[in-house]
């Protein structure tokens, strides 16, 4: 099984406004099972490619561990609860009290609350319609947004996923960046990634 992803990006950098927008496709295959902390488990290979029939390449592998009332991601270093069972509208939890956030790396990953959200609902992600799906808001977070607060250094960050029944996560937006003057547009550093299933 596996799902193919166009993936676009834009990282900012720098205090002159530097800004790199890429598209690129993904490719998350199911490919193996090991046995992780006496559980049984799903090696997650995911692949790269910069463009629709360019050869694909290896790029990581994610870890995921399915119970009877959560399922467990274990991804790029650190630690995630992506969803608690049974699945129930409004239902939150702290997804990312595993992670390693005394890392600064993954430090503004501590007291995330992930909320259910639209269940049973259709979603379109600009790709594909899908009829019954589930929204994952994982964090919505402004410190100091521009035209929020006077105080000029701050931070934005936004996760949420859509699961669709049946087929797995069919949307997925991650950002975050930090600023630390007053033109907020103009000296970011972070990135904005939209994950998309197309087939």
């Amino acid at each position: 099984k596996y799902i193919t992803y166009t993936v676009d990006s834009i990282y900012y950098s720098g205090s002159n406004g530097t800004r790199l927008e890429t598209r690129c496709q993904l490719k998350y295959a199911i490919t193996d099972t090991v046995t992780y902390n006496k559980k049984p488990s799903y090696l997650l290979d995911v692949f790269y490619r910069p463009y629709d029939g360019s050869d694909w390449t290896p790029s990581r592998v994610i870890l995921i561990t399915p119970s009877a009332d959560s399922l467990f991601y274990y991804q790029d270093g650190t630690q995630y609860i992506k969803l608690l069972f049974p699945i129930t509208e409004g239902f939150t939890w702290a997804g990312n009290r595993h992670a390693q956030v005394q890392d600064t790396l993954y430090a503004y990953l501590k007291g995330w609350n992930y909320v259910y959200k639209n269940l049973s609902l259709p979603y379109f992600n600009g790709n594909v319609n899908f009829d019954n799906t589930v929204t994952v808001l994982e964090d919505n977070e402004n410190k100091n947004y521009q035209n929020v607060d006077s105080i000029p250094a701050g931070q934005k960050t936004y996760a949420e996923e859509v699961y669709a029944y049946n087929v797995g996560m069919i949307y997925k937006e991650w950002t975050h960046y930090t600023w630390g003057g007053t033109d907020t547009t103009q000296n970011r550093n972070g990135y904005s990634v939209i994950m998309r299933a197309i087939d």
